[in-house]
């Protein structure tokens, strides 16, 4: 009989499979790890680093545990050694009459799920947060106290080298081009012709769906989600914060708990914000530079990737930040596209595309808030 490398293989080192190569590693499997590029490129890094414990899942919902669970993972290792993780407070801000109400529901309702938060009249926002124009278009806001932060450059460099040190076998520019199974042995095959067995496999493909499976990826009806994203020169005052829009107010699924949400949603997604799923967040790095954007644009997985961005969107972001949120943007230094898949129905899709073989996608944009704890339960479920 064939020998096994290991008890399991992950394909992928973004948030999903890092998150999920670490703890089953902690559970004493020997765990390989194979990631194409010499290190995270995808939405792992393209992304904010905003971790939204409280608002991006439905407090009532499934996937509220796995963000409290994805805020433990972090926290643990954050006390071992630094991977970026740390508080930073979430400000709302609310510029239209709906908007302030749903805000205001949302303070009356919050105590009630364990979510801490503040709400600020415009006096007091704008007292607090001395870098918004006094002429800016704003009702009030509101402080979300359990929003953590990380550094999308930092975090995925520093959970491989975690990973590492807990015994997982990293291999980078690793290209897998086929996996198949036999009889308790599944076998992955490299780019180079090199050929590993294990136990078992996940596979956390991101966007990437030409290689593994991919009439199975285009058959479940996935969408690619095109994003546009910028990076500005350093900014010369602090924000203090992690910045969400008011049109983040009717995206965001916390929200709905509110009795007037559905009306803002209505209300909100006119024109530009509706045609290109625009809402506007604003992260500022530790280099004082402030990641900004975005947008969201759906199309089947079997179109080419959007390589381009849409400058009247760009426009729209830069007068919305200075009219509405009250900030004069730094120039900007570059832009770029981020990508991820999603589906129309469900909040993730995980396939068992052969026996012992599975695939992890479409968490959408929650899965730097959501991943570990996600990837926890996968494991208890298929893994352990």
């Amino acid at each position: 009989m064939k020998t096994l490398d290991s008890d399991l293989i992950i394909v992928g080192a973004g948030i999903l499979g890092l998150s999920a190569a670490i703890q089953a590693a902690e559970q004493g499997l020997k765990v390989q790890l194979f990631e194409k590029d010499a290190e995270p490129v995808g939405a792992t890094r393209r992304n904010f680093g905003m971790v939204g414990t409280s608002t991006l899942t439905h407090p009532e919902g499934e996937w509220h545990k796995h963000a409290l669970s994805t805020r433990d993972f972090y926290q643990r290792i954050q006390a071992q050694t630094d991977i970026s993780f740390q508080q930073r407070n979430g400000l709302y801000l609310a510029n239209t009459e709906l908007e302030w109400q749903v805000l205001n529901e949302f303070a009356v309702s919050a105590p009630d799920y364990d979510i801490p938060v503040q709400l600020l009249s415009r006096e007091q926002t704008l007292q607090q947060f001395g870098w918004i124009n006094p002429q800016a278009d704003i009702r009030g806001g509101m402080i979300f106290h359990e929003d953590y932060s990380v550094e999308p450059q930092r975090i995925g460099k520093r959970l491989l080298q975690y990973a590492q040190q807990l015994g997982v076998e990293i291999h980078c520019n690793a290209c897998v081009v086929k996996t198949s199974a036999g009889l308790g042995i599944k076998e992955i095959h490299l780019a180079s012709g090199e050929t590993y067995r294990t136990a078992k496999v996940l596979i956390c493909h991101g966007e990437l769906t030409q290689l593994l499976y991919p009439e199975l990826l285009q058959n479940m009806g996935l969408l690619r989600c095109s994003l546009q994203m910028a990076l500005t020169k350093p900014f010369k005052q602090h924000l203090n914060a992690s910045v969400y829009s008011g049109l983040s107010i009717s995206r965001y699924p916390a929200f709905e708990i509110c009795s007037s949400h559905a009306e803002l949603t209505d209300e909100s997604r006119q024109g530009l914000v509706k045609d290109y799923g625009i809402h506007i967040l604003l992260k500022q790095n530790e280099h004082g530079q402030i990641i900004l954007g975005d947008s969201h644009e759906y199309y089947p997985v079997e179109e080419m990737p959007q390589f381009y961005q849409r400058e009247e969107i760009n426009h729209f972001i830069q007068d919305y930040c200075q009219t509405k949120i009250g900030l004069t943007l730094p120039q900007i230094e570059f832009r770029w596209n981020g990508y991820y898949l999603t589906h129309p129905e469900q909040p993730a899709c995980v396939t068992e595309a052969e026996s012992g073989i599975f695939l992890i996608s479409a968490v959408a944009g929650k899965g730097m808030t959501t991943g570990a704890g996600f990837m926890k339960e996968i494991l208890e479920k298929h893994i352990f």
